[in-house]
């Protein structure tokens, strides 16, 4: 079989056992501990895919057939979507922005359009923490961590479900057990991945990154360009349930797994990072939350979590104050 049996138009004609066969055929490009566990079909927004579920030290990897495809977007939204620019220039002038800057708002927080080939990968289901790393309280040293065991017994008694003390710890409430994070510094990404990155695992770049999310659609979010209400949402919860939205129990929508059985943040006050060949990093599907802080509501808010969203200020803040909120999966390219 040809290598275009791994690109996407070809993929998608073959049946289970093709797949499967073609799979069994990565394993010698693959680290020692890589093991195809199953078949399985992902679908979400209209996308779906069936794909290989792999293993390796506890973590799951999901086969990405490649593609040619048009990534970026010119502007934001259709111009038949009148609905959600009302609202957009509402929002503005709630919070004290000309409705009539709405344009430049948002075409100046899209990345380009611009035509990529994406080499098919094996792309890690969930995220880890670029800095956080969590430990279990035998691993604590009583002296030099005595701040910590300290805070933990004031802690059981607090009404709250989470600590953080920023940069250093964090303790987080889990039924009647209490988990640690501590907190590990880098200076760049570079060094970073150093640490973390063994060959031959990478990070996304932007071109796969928006390809993973989104599946090359051509909209801003996978379902369109138009906000979804019926989503359920983080720290939206009150909203909603007084105006009978969503079931309170059921998962937030932008957490469950897409059209390739991958998991992203839906999390505007957190970032996956990315990382261009040249080791550039550009931070997606947040802004550290800038915008819900800033009163922008649901819409303007969860902007940053669309698939083109670029933030026009990440420069502005170094690695070391953006990593707190920073995440990162392995990709493997085949």
């Amino acid at each position: 079989m040809s290598n275009e049996q791994y690109n996407r138009p070809v993929w998608n004609t073959l049946d289970q056992q093709q797949r499967r066969s073609l799979l069994e055929q990565l394993k010698p490009q693959l680290p020692e501990g890589f093991e195809l566990d199953r078949m399985e079909t992902f679908s979400r927004y209209g996308a779906t895919t069936e794909t290989g579920v792999f293993t390796y030290k506890g973590s799951e990897f999901v086969f990405v057939p490649g593609d040619t495809v048009t990534l970026g977007l010119q502007q934001w939204p259709d111009a038949e979507d009148e609905a959600t620019w009302t609202e957009l220039r509402s929002i503005l002038t709630d919070i004290g922005l000309p409705p009539e800057s709405a344009d430049s708002l948002m075409n100046n927080q899209l990345s380009p359009v611009r035509e990529a080939i994406i080499r098919p990968l094996l792309a890690e289901r969930k995220v880890h923490s670029v800095s956080w790393e969590e430990t279990s309280l035998d691993d604590l040293d009583p002296e030099e961590d005595q701040d910590i065991f300290e805070q933990i017994e004031i802690f059981k008694q607090a009404p709250y479900n989470s600590y953080e003390l920023d940069q250093s710890y964090r303790l987080e409430r889990d039924g009647d057990n209490i988990r640690v994070w501590l907190f590990y510094t880098t200076e760049d990404a570079a060094e970073w991945a150093e640490i973390e990155l063994d060959s031959p695992f990478q990070v996304p770049t932007e071109d796969e990154w928006e390809y993973l999310n989104g599946g090359g659609t051509r909209t801003m979010f996978p379902w369109g360009n138009q906000w979804d209400y019926t989503l359920k949402l983080r720290y939206f919860e009150k909203d909603q349930a007084a105006t009978s939205s969503p079931d309170i129990e059921r998962p937030y929508d932008l957490e469950l797994a897409n059209g390739f059985g991958l998991y992203f943040l839906g999390d505007p006050y957190q970032v996956e990072l990315t990382l261009s060949p040249d080791g550039q990093t550009i931070d997606k599907g947040g802004d550290g939350g800038m915008s819900l802080c800033g009163g922008g509501g649901m819409l303007l808010g969860y902007l940053p979590v669309g698939i083109y969203y670029r933030s026009a200020y990440q420069d502005e803040l170094d690695w070391t104050d953006r990593i707190g909120n920073m995440h990162y999966r392995r990709v493997i390219r085949l």
